[in-house]
């Protein structure tokens, strides 16, 4: 079967995923307890002196950089060190200024320091605006221990192969070899560095920082993964914890393998609302007038693009074409953004009815994308190893069994990628500490976040973390997006997160409107079947600007 890892640029723009597999908890080695770490054997990094220069990358230009050591494993604070790069936009008010604001955005293995980007400075980056926290908060990006500009970085020296969404049973070796050469070489190569990779010791740098700075406390704001991280660092040091939101929430009771391997149901939940969505609108995009029609349209353009993949899309490179893998990923992304139903439809739509898609002028074609700076990257090898903190099934028939059962059960979206044989699997170090358990004793009331529908952290992750840490929980209904603060643009959310950090509102149980379904007809943003778009295809360039709708993108399994 033909496969192809290609960038749709006009219509459809794909980009590189990070990616792994999970699938039944395995004992591993018991881990040696850490004891505490005293401060006054930390006290040179504490009390080290913050060297702060303007950024030297360009999409950070307007914000300072400065590099902040830290023990290497703080086990042995007198052996050798790491540096921890972190970036800061100062607080606008300085009169109102109420301390730092440390971010995470996600991950594992997301650089962090392009988090205090404003976006209304910086078109296209940044997550927190020119608003009410940027206002009273120095806000600071952290690329974690092992990525970004910080050092050492986490680099094995060559990849492993990501799943495709349901892979035929001849893949299955394959994937599992790569999978295994791929841990070797992270071992050979990492050896001395990845046991300190951890969400612990991110956790103690997060600390270090604090202090650097010369703050008693921090205040701290994370997605997704950083969440769990946000909870871990709140456990160690629940006197340093000030105000703390954790958005899109990780489960506490599933890391890592568990919370993962959510992800193919969630996936197709929303799969199950969109395509209920496509059959009341039948008589506009005439994809089944019930989901069960719709989901047949879906699999009969899987398999003729398995057949004949495309190559007539606008800004491909020559070469590549369009296959059913991406069709496979690209229905999933589509389902879990209901505010862009009707713009991601008309994309679809070229490959449900096989028509061509429209022309693009010369001078309109878009320019290839320049290769991502590595340093402002994700980090793949970082992840691993964070992912490797907790043990991993180790019998491969378990992951061939639960990869044909997902398949099936869950075709659109991520699928068996977190169910295939994951570097993890052959990981034969033993933890160097266990997990930190996450604790309630003097931890500072904070506020959970989770979208009902969220895709990559599913919902069920928001009530557990929150009763662990017994947080009121934000839930944002009818939604299947990630990460809700900031970017995201939800009104409720950002006034309830805004009165607790800048106000210190007392947060409380709270349910939020996610993005509204679209009406296409009313929006006129959809086209005849036969790819005649006439002026639907203005009525959706404009709904694509106006509600900045992201690409239609393979997606992002952090």
């Amino acid at each position: 079967m033909r496969r192809a890892r290609t960038t749709l640029a006009t219509a459809v723009a794909l980009t590189a995923s990070l990616a792994a597999s999970l699938a039944v908890a395995a004992p591993v080695a018991a881990a040696p307890d850490s004891p505490p770490i005293p401060d006054d054997a930390l006290a040179r990094f504490h009390d080290q002196e913050v060297d702060w220069r303007q950024c030297e990358e360009d999409l950070l230009r307007t914000l300072e950089c400065a590099d902040i050591e830290v023990p290497l494993d703080y086990a042995d604070p007198e052996g050798p060190s790491a540096t921890v790069a972190i970036s800061r936009r100062a607080a606008s008010d300085s009169d109102r200024r109420r301390g730092i604001l440390l971010t995470n955005p996600g991950g594992p293995g997301q650089p962090g320091r392009l988090v205090p980007v404003s976006p209304e400075e910086v078109e296209g980056v940044g997550i927190i605006g020119d608003d009410r926290v940027a206002e009273v908060y120095d806000l600071i990006g952290m690329d974690p221990r092992g990525t970004g500009a910080s050092t050492p970085r986490a680099d094995c020296g060559t990849d492993y192969e990501m799943a495709p969404p349901r892979p035929d049973d001849a893949e299955f070796s394959g994937l599992t070899r790569s999978a295994i050469a791929y841990q070797r070489a992270c071992a050979q190569v990492d050896g001395d560095v990845r046991p300190h990779l951890s969400t612990a010791n991110t956790a103690r740098d997060m600390d270090v920082v604090r202090a650097a700075l010369g703050e008693d406390r921090l205040n701290y704001l994370g997605w997704s993964y950083g969440t769990y991280l946000g909870a871990v660092y709140g456990s160690l040091f629940p006197d340093r914890l000030d105000r703390s939101v954790l958005d899109s929430a990780v489960h506490p009771d599933l890391i890592w393998r568990d919370v993962f391997t959510l992800q193919a149901p969630a996936y197709s939940s929303n799969v199950e609302r969109y395509t209920a969505w496509l059959a009341e609108h039948d008589d506009l995009y005439d994809m089944g007038a019930t989901p069960e029609e719709v989901v047949a349209a879906f699999e009969e353009t899987a398999r003729r693009l398995a057949e004949n993949p495309r190559e007539d899309i606008p800004g491909l490179p020559e070469g590549q074409a369009y296959g059913n893998d991406e069709w496979d990923f690209l229905v999933g992304v589509a389902a879990r953004y209901q505010g862009f139903w009707d713009v991601f439809t008309q994309d679809l739509a070229y490959f449900v009815h096989d028509v061509p898609f429209p022309e693009v002028a010369a001078a309109d074609d878009p320019e290839p994308a320049p290769e991502p700076d590595p340093v402002l990257s994700g980090n793949t090898d970082l992840q691993t190893a964070v992912l490797c903190e907790t043990g991993w099934p180790s019998r491969v028939s378990g992951y061939y069994r639960d990869m044909r059962e997902v398949r099936e059960e869950h075709p659109f979206g991520i699928g068996v990628i977190w169910h295939a044989p994951h570097p993890c699997t052959f990981d034969t170090a033993e933890p160097v500490e266990p997990l930190v358990e996450l604790e309630r004793d003097g931890y500072p009331t904070g506020l959970v976040i989770a979208g009902e529908f969220d895709a990559q952290t599913a919902y069920v992750g928001g009530p557990a973390l929150a009763e662990r840490l017994d947080a009121p929980l934000l839930t944002v209904e009818d939604e299947g997006g990630h990460g809700f603060y900031g970017a995201a643009g939800l009104d409720c959310v950002t006034e309830a997160v805004d009165a607790y950090l800048v106000e210190g509102a007392e947060p409380a149980d709270l349910t939020c409107p996610g993005m509204p379904v679209p009406d296409p007809r009313a929006n006129g943003t959809f086209a005849a079947p036969d790819g005649d778009s006439g002026a639907a295809g203005e009525a959706v360039a404009r709904a694509r600007a106006e509600r900045e709708a992201p690409p239609l993108s393979v997606p992002v399994v952090r």
